[in-house]
């Protein structure tokens, strides 16, 4: 129930998006346009990258940062600050969780996906793990630099989840949020990555239930 109404939460504000346009309540256009005037800072993407690297460093959630990306920048764009935020902060995690003490690293050897990389911590499980919508990367980051698991393919499919989580939410973000008018939100060009965020989180709640579940 909970992974649903996750989704179901997501899926909600992007859609505000369109209906706060539609009915006029907030000047979304004025908004986004003031967002994307600070995009122009020579600053901004360094700023989002450095701010990503910390939260992921220290076990935060960087998703506010990859959903004001999405709003802000065109997805591509989008998508390479949510890879470069992401890549350096789980390397970061990677070596300052080999370098914790027992009493931290004993939280994270109790967890099960500290358990399923301690069986496999394959390049294939790893890209599985970082593909799944909603899933904490903190536990994905600190259970790889207690086990040590080997650097290259924990970079590599870092990468790939990233990439490939970061598109799809950030490019759901930017067509929520980017319309010329309310006929235009409902063209299929726009809401093809509403669709493919719905298909993925549903996959992903399949994936966890199976191989997470109590």
């Amino acid at each position: 129930m909970k992974n649903i109404l996750k989704v179901l939460i997501l899926l909600g504000i992007l859609t505000t998006g369109i209906l706060i346009q539609k009915f006029g309540i907030v000047d979304i256009d004025e908004l986004v346009s003031r967002l994307e005037h600070l995009a122009e800072s020579w600053w901004l993407p360094p700023a989002s990258i450095f701010i990503q690297l910390l939260l992921y460093m220290l076990a935060f959630p960087g998703s506010l940062i990859m959903w004001t990306l999405g709003v802000i920048y065109q997805p591509l764009a989008a998508t390479v600050l949510v890879v470069a935020g992401g890549v350096t902060g789980a390397v970061a995690a990677y070596f300052f969780a080999s370098s914790m003490s027992s009493a931290w690293t004993l939280k994270f050897s109790r967890s099960k996906v500290f358990m399923k990389l301690q069986k496999n911590s394959g390049f294939l499980q790893l890209c599985a793990l970082r593909c799944l919508p909603g899933f904490p990367h903190s536990f994905i980051n600190y259970s790889s630099g207690i086990l040590k698991v080997s650097l290259v393919p924990f970079v590599i499919s870092t990468t790939l989840g990233f990439t490939v989580k970061g598109f799809i939410y950030c490019s759901a973000i930017y067509s929520a949020f980017h319309f010329d008018d309310v006929d235009a939100a409902i063209t299929l060009s726009t809401l093809w990555p509403l669709l493919v965020l719905v298909i993925f989180s549903v996959l992903g709640m399949i994936i966890q239930k199976k191989y997470f579940s109590e």
